[in-house]
Parts: C-alpha cells; structure tokens; sequence
C-alpha cells in the first residue's frame, strides 16, 4: 500500500516511526520544512533514515507565536507519488488543505493525525477552531496516539470507527537502562524545553518542600528566570544530545514532566523505557498510557506536584514499583505498533479490509 504523510518537519523521536511504517509499505513524508524557528534545531540522524521522503519548496512566516509555510509543489508531489491514502499532521498549515483538495478530486482517503487533547492548552481563536472541524470532518479518519486523543478526535466530530490508535512510540531499546534506585538521595529528572508552557515554575515551587535533588536538561526562553529562582540542590545541565540521553536517564531515580501543555510528551516514553518512575500533569497525552493514576496531577498544581514527588523520595521500594509498571506499559508503544495502526486506518479507508495480502 502507497502512504503520503505531510508533516511540518522531521524530528529525530519520529524516525523510528517512519523507519516501520516504511517497512510495512511504499511510504514518503514529505516534509514541509527543515526546521521550526520557534524550536532549537535538532540533529536529524540523517544516517538512520530508512524511508522516501521530499522537502516541499515553501517559505515560512513566523508571527504572533505561530508559524505558517507556504510550500509550492504539493499536488505535483502527490500526483507523482499516486498515494492510495494520504496523512496529514494538522489542520494549521496550507498544504494540509491542499492535501485535502488533491484527495477530494483524485477521491483519496484522507487521514487526520491527531496528537492534541481536550486538556492540551494551546487553544485557537474561533475561526481555527471552526476550519480544523471542517478539515477533520472531511478526512476518512484519524490516527490518533492513545486514548486522549482518541477522546479529543470524537469531540471534533470523527465517528469512534474511524478512530485508530497509533500510539506515539521511541526506540525502547536505545533507552533502556536500569536507574539507580539505591536508596539514597532521590534525584528527580526533568528533560526538555525551558518555555513557559512546561510549567517549570510550578515544577521549582512544588520542589521547594521535597527531599532530593532536581536534573533540568535543556534549554528554553525561562532558562535565565528559572536559573535566578533555582535552590542549589537543582542542576542545570543545558541541552543534551539524544546520544547522551540514556545515560542521564540512568542516573536518575524519578522523570517528573510538569507541563501546562502537552500534547503527548516523548520523554516519557523515553523515561519509561528506562525504567524510571513517572510523575506528569494531566496535560500530557501519554500520561494516560504510562503514569500511574495517582502519580498524574492537575495541571499547574504545585501542592499536589509536590505531594507526589514527596511520596516517591521517601520510599525507594515504591519507585522501583512505579518505574517497572511504566517499563511494562511501554514496552506496548513501539514503532512496529504505530506503523501497524496508521496502515490499519489506511486499509480501511481504502476499502481493502483490515489486512491485505500485499502490504504492498
């Protein structure tokens, strides 16, 4: 089966991810963008690529917080390419709309990949908000990462049938390790932007009252703030290389991700493939997939960040607990299970049943 995705750019946790589905099928990402500029530039690993893929010629235009390509070539590409389903990661850039014209005229199924949560903060202004139901509405279905987006796809309109997990997965093996959890002084890891939206703050409040010590790895537009109200029992470590990520990761005890906003949050994967125990804020989307349930807080509470982060520094064999039943769940997120799903959404828009004789 011939599978297009237009996604805005490539991310190195997106990788194995594309590596499977191409596996599974004549796959090609056709990118949108190298990069972001809200976001620091990753190492792409471009050795560890394993599928098609094409960089749209466009121009990008960045204001008031949000970033917009006008690409050049969509219909020619898709036209080349003949895709029998066609994916598209979002309703906010142009050429996702124009992906939606060439499948209504070449009657293409359409397939919405949707990350965002009814909890995810990052709101739009009413005609957004109007338009993305529209483009939603139009797409043969949605592969969504797990169960709060799948939530979050029903509230816009897409009926539960056309609905399929794909749950957002990392190289499990590359991130795992066995963490410390000695018995000594707890250290609680947090690994990721330093904006706002990550509710670090919060994070720093909740942490005044919590025996251990406090990792923070990477960098952001709060780093300068966060580093004037920091204690000295937290360390800034500045960014880290994914190749170095597995080793911090075993040198920690508990991953706490305190995010406002969130649509899923890779880290935790990440962290749970390491065997870490997880705190997260509800925001997160894989806090419904790996967090224990009263290891998951609101949003923006410090008193309850903090009472859970209490509870893992003063029992070890509670940690230890909590980082293998994250361990267990996660090892059911893979790359070969997100490539499965969005194929399985692909088959049925395309009328091919739930399995075909010829991934092909």
């Amino acid at each position: 089966m011939k599978i297009a995705l237009l996604t805005e750019i490539p991310a190195p946790f997106r990788i194995p991810l594309f590596n499977a589905l191409a596996k599974r099928s004549s796959f090609r990402a056709l990118f949108l963008a190298r990069a972001d500029p809200r976001r620091a530039h990753y190492d792409l690993h471009r050795d560890e690529w394993r599928f098609e893929h094409r960089f749209l010629r466009g121009h990008g235009l960045h204001a008031g917080g949000r970033w917009t390509v006008l690409n050049r070539g969509v219909w020619h590409e898709l036209r080349a390419f003949r895709p029998d389903a066609v994916g598209v990661g979002g309703w906010n850039q142009p050429a996702f709309w124009q992906a939606l014209a060439y499948c209504k005229t070449t009657r293409t199924p359409l397939l919405v990949w949707i990350e965002s949560t009814e909890r995810d903060a990052r709101s739009d202004a009413l005609p957004l908000e109007l338009a993305k139901r529209a483009l939603v509405r139009a797409a043969a279905g949605a592969f969504v990462p797990g169960r709060a987006s799948a939530e979050y796809a029903r509230s816009l309109g897409v009926p539960a049938e056309r609905v399929v997990e794909a749950p957002n997965a990392v190289d499990n093996a590359f991130f795992r390790a066995a963490p410390k959890h000695d018995g000594g002084t707890c250290r609680f890891l947090y690994v990721g932007r330093l904006d706002p939206e990550k509710g670090l703050d919060v994070l720093l409040d909740a942490f005044a009252g919590v025996p251990g010590e406090l990792v923070l790895a990477g960098d952001g537009t709060e780093a300068r703030a966060l580093r004037a109200r920091a204690p000295e029992r937290v360390r800034f470590l500045g960014p880290v290389s994914r190749d170095r990520l597995p080793e911090l990761y075993a040198s920690a005890d508990v991953f706490v991700l305190p995010s406002l906003s969130e649509q899923w949050g890779m880290v935790l994967n990440e962290a749970a493939s390491a065997g870490l125990a997880l705190v997260s804020t509800n925001a997160a989307g894989a806090a419904y997939e790996l967090v224990d349930e009263d290891l998951r807080v609101p949003a923006g509470d410090a008193v309850a960040l903090a009472a859970a982060l209490r509870r893992l520094a003063d029992d070890p064999t509670l940690r230890r607990a909590a980082g293998e039943r994250a361990r267990t769940r996660v090892e059911a997120l893979t790359p070969e299970a997100w490539a499965e799903g969005v194929l399985e959404l692909a088959r049925r828009a395309a009328g091919r049943g739930p399995r075909s004789a010829d991934p092909r």
